[in-house]
């Protein structure tokens, strides 16, 4: 039973641990590199390697192209939710569409470099599009319902954190773990939690 309790409660810390970066106040972050070398145009395109306060690498899409990080740069940016940083910059339909092509993109482990070209342009107005982008750029601006983006983080860069003298960082787009994958760890566990039980017992 104490068995069973204590694993109870590491799933419970897991699922709190999980939920914080959607709402602490900052986090530190790390730029170390891209991983698969992709790009459109010579600009490196999703994924990203960045660590949060610490841990380990995270696959994430830059959606600011007119910033930049270099290698090993760290600054502290404030993680919201997808509708959180429609209100900050007054436009969810926006907010929405660079969630919906993030999901693309990790959808495809970044192959299709139009993605992160698209969602570039639609926050900033560059770069030019190709004509399969621009197809792209055409159905994100025209939907409008969207799903849910429960699971992704904005992470915007605060100016002023960061370790070089450069502009501010970008903006990130990351993700948390599906509330169904936390559910079935955490089945796993207290399943496992009862079978020592019932060993322990015999």
């Amino acid at each position: 039973m104490k068995v069973l309790k204590t694993l109870s409660t590491m799933f419970l810390l897991l699922l709190v641990a999980y939920s914080l970066p959607a709402f602490a106040g900052t986090v530190g972050m790390q730029f170390n590199g891209t991983p698969t070398g992709n790009g459109y145009s010579g600009v490196s395109t999703y994924p990203y390697n960045l660590s949060i306060n610490g841990g380990s690498n995270q696959w994430m899409m830059c959606i600011s192209y007119n910033e930049h990080v270099t290698g090993g740069e760290t600054w502290q940016a404030t993680p919201m939710s997808v509708s959180a940083y429609g209100a900050l910059i007054g436009d969810a339909q926006k907010a929405n569409e660079l969630a919906w092509l993030f999901t693309l993109a990790m959808g495809d482990g970044g192959a299709n470099s139009d993605v992160n070209a698209v969602a570039w342009n639609i926050n900033e107005g560059a770069p030019g599009l190709s004509p399969t982008a621009q197809l792209l750029y055409n159905q994100a601006t025209s939907m409008t319902t969207f799903p849910s983006f429960a699971t992704v983080v904005v992470y915007v860069p605060i100016d002023g954190t960061q370790s070089w003298n450069g502009e501010v960082p970008q903006t990130f787009l990351g993700s948390t773990p599906e509330p169904g994958t936390l559910v079935l760890v955490g089945s796993g566990l207290i399943g496992l939690a009862g079978t020592l039980r019932r060993k322990l017992s015999a």
